[in-house]
């Protein structure tokens, strides 16, 4: 099965030093505990805008739209405020280790135009509520991790421009997702703010 879905890539986030000293502390923490997790390379670090889920034979009309998608203005500038870190489905209980991601008004608007063109084109409404968040980590079994979650506690990692719009594939090798990038769109603005 390959999923696929469109997302935004924060240009310069994997450079943060702040980020790079907490994503060591929390691989040696997990390594220590023997815990079984899957980390997101830094090079696919991206924060979905619309997950789409395994469209069969639609991909080819998800892969020609997105080539001709109109958003908006590609020099209207989108920052995301990278700050915090938290788990999915709690952090009692949880499988997914993210960064937490609060976006302005245009990263909203651009995720609004993005729904409603697919819905024009004959995409199902997604049922899933929009919760922005980058994806560092992913656990094979259920773990507490609160004391994961305190390590990046709510400190801010930057606001990082939006440089592309990347539609990607899921697709599962040997029980692990990789993430595919099979097509990209710039997305330009000014200079990054850090």
């Amino acid at each position: 099965m390959n999923r696929q879905f469109i997302a935004v890539v924060p240009d310069g986030l994997k450079a943060n030093p702040e980020l790079k000293t907490l994503m060591g502390k929390l691989k040696r923490t997990t390594s220590d505990r023997q815990q079984d997790v899957r980390w997101v390379p830094p090079d696919l670090w991206h924060v979905t805008l619309r997950f789409m889920g395994d469209l069969g034979d639609r991909g080819p009309k998800l892969r020609e739209l997105f080539d001709r998608l109109d958003l908006g203005a590609a020099s209207e500038s989108i920052t995301l405020r990278m700050q915090g870190v938290g788990a999915f489905p709690s952090a009692e209980e949880g499988r997914v280790l993210w960064l937490g991601v609060h976006e302005d008004q245009a990263f909203l608007d651009l995720q609004a135009r993005l729904e409603e063109q697919l819905r024009t084109e004959g995409f199902e409404a997604s049922d899933r509520e929009f919760n922005p968040h980058l994806t560092i980590g992913r656990f094979r079994n259920t773990a507490n991790l609160t004391d994961l979650v305190k390590l990046g506690g709510r400190k801010h990692f930057g606001d990082y421009v939006v440089s592309e719009l990347v539609l990607f594939e899921s697709v599962l090798v040997n029980h692990i997702h990789k993430y595919n990038p099979i097509a990209r769109r710039p997305w330009a603005g000014p200079a990054n703010s850090n």
